[in-house]
């Protein structure tokens, strides 16, 4: 029954398979996938136990992804995958991320049908309680017909999904390094000077330490259709129980 489920959940992960432009780099520690049925010992760390960190601290900068990191957002690749394929393309079944129209589908449902999860929503309560400003950095790509980092349908929905007080514009960067820097985000990173970015994928990760700063995963919810990273894989700081 397990080989069947992981053949199944092979098949599904190809839906959402980023185009993850940044360098791989291996994997220094051991760290564990969040599809195994035990947990390894690894830097997890609570919500607490960063509150904590930063007591004494003023104000700072914190950034998030968003898919898989704020929302459960897969219904909307598996859709793509289905829909907005591009014939002939060398790609094959991801060819939809390549797909315009298929971004700008996306950006006009707005992830009104994706989830938030409980974890980072309790996450950003905790900085917002701390005077922090949050920003929200994206692999997607924007709208044809939008200006990147202005309001829109999705910078509308996540203010109401996280109960923020004000909206936050979203950084799109269609997956694409800029300004000289090897990671997608890196760039917006430093833009907004944050010093904390909280991210599922091992990019995020990698980007946060272009630039020497603090750098939290956010575990990948289990029935994702993006392919499973090695949790805890460059011994960074893991959220406990941050996969829903």
């Amino acid at each position: 029954m397990r080989k069947y489920f992981l053949k199944i959940l092979l098949v599904v992960s190809i839906a959402n398979l980023s185009l993850a432009a940044g360098p791989k780099v291996p994997y220094t520690h051991e760290g564990f996938y969040s599809t195994e049925m035990t947990q390894k010992a690894i830097h997890f760390v609570s919500i607490d136990d960063i509150k904590k960190s930063l007591e004494g601290v003023a104000p700072i900068n914190v950034s998030f992804d968003i898919d898989d990191t704020l929302l459960f957002s897969s219904q909307y690749f598996q859709y793509g995958q289905q829909h907005y394929q591009i014939p002939n393309h060398p790609k094959g079944k991801i060819s939809y991320l390549y797909n315009q129209k298929y971004w700008d589908y996306v950006a006009n449902q707005g992830d009104e049908h994706s989830i938030p999860k409980k974890s980072t929503m309790e996450i950003i309560k905790m900085h917002l309680e701390r005077g922090d400003k949050i920003f929200f950095i994206t692999g997607r790509t924007g709208h044809s017909r939008q200006k990147n980092y202005t309001s829109t349908k999705l910078s509308k929905t996540l203010q109401r999904y996280f109960d923020l007080p004000k909206e936050v514009y979203v950084e799109y960067t269609g997956d694409t390094p800029t300004g000289g820097f090897k990671y997608d985000k890196s760039f917006y990173i430093k833009k907004h000077n944050v010093s904390i970015h909280y991210g599922d994928s091992d990019d995020d990760i990698l980007a946060a330490r272009e630039l020497g700063i603090r750098g939290i995963r956010v575990q990948r919810a289990y029935n994702s259709t993006n392919p499973q990273k090695l949790n805890g894989g460059y011994g960074e700081e893991v959220v406990i129980n941050s996969a829903w």
